[in-house]
């Protein structure tokens, strides 16, 4: 079972330097997380976490938006007080209260998935937020426009 999980985790740092090297990868004894920095189209920048359970990759894993360790609203309200939200698109905030982006389902997730997938849905989420803090719309509304092809709400109308 150790090996098998070493390879696994030998396989994630291989894709994610290929496909993400923005992130990197962290071990200590049984605990693993990819951390890296990502810009937005906005030129903000955040630092998201990727934490492997001891069941990695039988259950997902949790990713966190570690800076700004807090993230506020459209409307100046926190972010972080909200914790499980649809509408954001977040789940109960992790150790240090920061902020857990919800990204694969455990209903949808399986040991098929990797850590590209989910660092690509965290920056999906990321870019979806600096376009909440230009609207007001929120996550959910902004993902599902995307998904649908939908024109985005402009700033400026003519």
């Amino acid at each position: 079972m150790i090996l098998e999980s070493t390879r696994r985790l030998l396989l994630e740092k291989i894709l994610m330097a290929r496909e993400m090297p923005q992130f990197s990868l962290f071990s200590m004894g049984e605990d693993s997380y990819f951390e890296g920095w990502q810009f937005t189209s906005n030129g903000s920048f955040y630092r998201l976490k990727i934490v492997l359970s001891e069941w990695y990759p039988d259950h997902l894993p949790n990713m966190y938006v570690t800076s700004p360790s807090v993230l506020r609203k459209y409307d100046g309200t926190i972010l972080n007080s909200d914790g499980t939200s649809h509408a954001f698109h977040t789940l109960s905030n992790g150790p240090g209260g920061y902020l857990q982006i919800c990204h694969f389902g455990p209903l949808n997730w399986d040991a098929s998935k990797t850590c590209v997938g989910v660092a690509t849905k965290g920056i999906l989420w990321l870019e979806a937020y600096t376009r909440h803090l230009a609207t007001g719309m929120t996550i959910a509304e902004i993902l599902e426009g995307w998904k649908r092809g939908k024109p985005k709400k402009t700033l400026t109308t003519f």
